[in-house]
């Protein structure tokens, strides 16, 4: 076998492990965190988010001889990364899924990322089974985190994508600069994410800041009256990275904030 047949038989089987734990996962917890997030749970579902309450939940049979080369076996304790952690699938273009990531709001590390053996958090952003959307519609939307692109895809925006943090790599950016018209930046209003889009460095690109009250777009979000508002700013950011693109200016230096 090749090595890209042998990466394809490696994403094939994390991807019907991870349908395995899906369809055996606890349903009614889904609708627990719609409401805790206040995303649609049809979000959530579209998304392939799941439940997993107790770590042995991970050890199927089948699988357990490769939970490790999954990246879901801590180095620390030899046991399964995940104990009561929402599992967050991240997919590659073709929709296999690369790696997976586990969420919980009140332990101090909140999100566990698995160390799969062709994930690179790096060089790989959340969402990347919409990137052909994103080259069809000719821009993309991108944010820091998981949680930020889930909620901008709950109203419609499709074509948003995550860095999984506040990393840079120029192959990302590589990859996003193929949309014809460019992307809408929105950065957290933190620090650390104000540092992290200024090496976000992109051809053709707005930078659309949240109001001065939040860390970020889905803090801003999850209170409701604000979605006019983002949609408002939305709208003009597409229409002009659209119609500067065809104007034939770089749209690099425009940056807009909510108010």
């Amino acid at each position: 076998m090749t090595e890209i047949d042998i990466k394809n038989d490696y994403e094939s089987s994390l991807s019907e492990y991870t349908y395995i734990l899906k369809s055996r996962s606890d349903k009614t917890k889904l609708k627990e965190l719609a409401e805790f997030r206040k995303i649609p749970i049809e979000e959530l579902e579209s998304s392939k988010i799941f439940y997993i309450g107790s770590m042995v939940e991970m050890m199927i049979p089948k699988y357990i001889d490769r939970l490790k080369d999954f990246g879901l076996i801590a180095d620390t304790n030899n046991r399964p990364i995940f104990n009561n952690r929402w599992v967050i699938p991240i997919h590659n273009q073709v929709g296999k899924v690369m790696n997976l990531v586990g969420y919980s709001p009140t332990e101090n590390e909140r999100y566990i990322y698995g160390k799969a053996r062709y994930y690179r958090r790096k060089d790989s952003l959340y969402g990347l089974e919409n990137l052909n959307l994103a080259y069809k519609m000719g821009y993309a939307i991108l944010t820091e985190g998981i949680t930020d692109t889930i909620r901008l895809r709950s109203l419609g925006y499709k074509n948003s994508f995550a860095m999984c943090g506040t990393h840079n790599s120029q192959f990302i950016m590589q990859q996003l600069n193929r949309c014809r018209y460019g992307v809408i930046k929105i950065p957290d209003r933190d620090k650390a994410g104000i540092q992290a889009e200024q090496g976000w460095k992109l051809n053709r690109a707005v930078t659309l800041k949240v109001s001065l009250e939040y860390k970020d777009i889905d803090e801003m979000l999850r209170h409701s009256e604000n979605i006019p508002l983002f949609k408002e700013y939305m709208d003009y950011c597409i229409d002009y990275i659209q119609k500067g693109q065809h104007r034939g200016f770089n749209c690099g230096s425009y940056e807009t904030t909510m108010i």
